[in-house]
């Protein structure tokens, strides 16, 4: 591993950076969303990214964009050596009484490994959870249980797709051509064709697109769910007051169910219009509960559309490491689980933690007003391989490798499907994993 606690080693050029030779990478994996596709072929030249095919928006936005330098590196907006960063990031790391660490689902799990690490050294919080996007199902799966399926299943066997407040058209914009709808499968033959796309919810450039539209307020959500699960069981119900509550998508519904009992493979798609943390994880126990009775006549699933790009291996690595799913306190020397009170953003809206450690994401940008205004208040050190973060006050920014392009490990797809990155071209600064040792090796000393 490369020594980065001192500036006497700085990176040198390699043949990889200082050749003009045009180098073409296939089956390249993409980190751009939850979809982690791995067909892609990738262009080289000079040490970056010059062509991706096939492409969508967010392939070309993650593996084409600037790679973050050392001249990036920053200790309270001003300019500092990465050495200099790491000696302060552990002093502060090693002064804090609790510690966040969060972010996570943005670098590969082999760094996640590291900074739990890192926070068991130093009596942190860990929340391996996307900030802004609420996933309950790993606490669904230790209750009721869930039925769940691969990206390939889908692709291989769902005759019926039901996509429920999501629109994967835009946050993954490859889920619809190459997983869920126009590809042809083994028991698909011959793709679109052989599929009924159904959409729920709100309007939006998926639904626009579907075979079927329904549409459905969000507050009618909870009742939609309980008259498929009374139909499902065969219970009674009221009639008058189904209607009253549901109004025109009454009918709709009842149409999906008879789809869904019809169906040899469906599959039911859930984004954040369906995942609300208001309403906990009463929508997908629902769900989860509806889909039981129905495998006595056909087959089913549900898959959640994750943001990515690697927020599932994270909690997978954070549960192997704590014994608990996602989220775990250190605090005490021992890990501790309280998903419900320790989440990241409640944690700093009360004003329990009092340093933090994250990895750099669009998610920052969603934040609620007020775990915003405390993560600006307390230190703050932030790993990052963008050019253009604009680090605050109290904010260290340490410039990392980015993972799939500059640096490898491994990611999990949204489906829980670990996928193998690779190296393009040669960083200019030290991988997280890296960093996150060297910090840990100062916070010890």
């Amino acid at each position: 591993m490369r020594d980065v606690s001192t500036d006497s080693l700085a990176i040198e050029p390699t043949a990889m950076n200082q050749s003009a030779t045009l180098e073409l990478h296939h089956d390249v994996p993409c980190p751009g969303c939850g979809c982690l596709c791995d067909d892609l072929t990738v262009e080289t030249k000079d040490g970056q990214v010059t062509s991706v095919r096939p492409a969508c928006g967010l392939s070309t936005g993650y593996l084409q964009a600037p790679l973050a330098t050392a001249a990036d590196c920053r200790i309270d907006g001003q300019p500092a050596s990465i050495a200099e960063a790491i000696e302060v990031a552990a002093t502060r790391l090693r002064n804090a009484q609790a510690p966040l660490f969060f972010g996570l689902g943005e670098t590969t799990s082999e760094v996640v490994r590291k900074v739990v690490d890192l926070a068991d050294r130093v009596g942190g919080i860990l929340d391996a959870s996307h900030p802004t996007f609420f996933d309950p199902s790993g606490r669904i799966l230790q209750t009721t249980g869930m039925v769940t399926c691969s990206l390939g299943e889908i692709r291989h066997r769902a005759d019926l797709v039901v996509f429920w407040g999501c629109d994967p058209k835009t946050t993954h914009p490859r889920h619809w051509q190459r997983y869920s709808v126009e590809p042809t499968g083994r028991f698909i033959p011959h793709g679109r064709a052989d599929r009924q796309v159904v959409g729920i919810g709100q309007p939006n450039a998926t639904t626009a697109s579907c075979d079927t539209f329904i549409s459905l307020q969000q507050d009618q959500q909870i009742a939609a769910l309980h008259a498929l699960t009374s139909w499902a069981q065969a219970k009674p119900r009221n009639e008058t007051a189904l209607h009253t509550q549901l109004a025109e998508a009454s009918e709709p519904l009842a149409k999906l169910h008879q789809q869904i009992q019809a169906a040899k493979y469906f599959v039911i798609v859930l984004g954040e219009g369906f995942l609300r943390r208001d309403l906990r994880r009463v929508p997908l126990e629902l769900l989860a509960q509806y889909l039981r009775p129905l495998h006595e006549l056909t087959r089913g699933a549900i898959s959640i559309l994750r943001p990515g790009p690697n927020w599932v291996g994270a909690g997978g690595v954070v549960a192997s490491r704590t014994g608990y799913p996602g989220s775990a306190s250190l605090t005490q020397g021992i890990p501790q689980f309280d998903p419900d009170n320790n989440s990241a953003v409640k944690l700093l809206a009360q004003e329990r933690v009092d340093a933090a450690m994250l990895l750099a994401g669009s998610w920052r940008q969603d934040l609620p007003e007020e775990a915003a205004k405390r993560l600006a208040a307390i230190p703050t050190i932030t790993l990052g391989h963008q050019v253009d973060w604009q680090p605050g006050e109290k904010e260290i920014f340490l410039p990392i490798a980015r993972p799939g392009v500059s640096d490898q490990g491994t990611m999990s797809r949204l489906d829980d499907m670990p996928l193998p990155l690779r190296t393009l071209v040669s960083a200019e600064v030290p991988s997280a994993k890296e960093i996150v040792q060297a910090i840990l090796d100062k916070a010890s000393a």
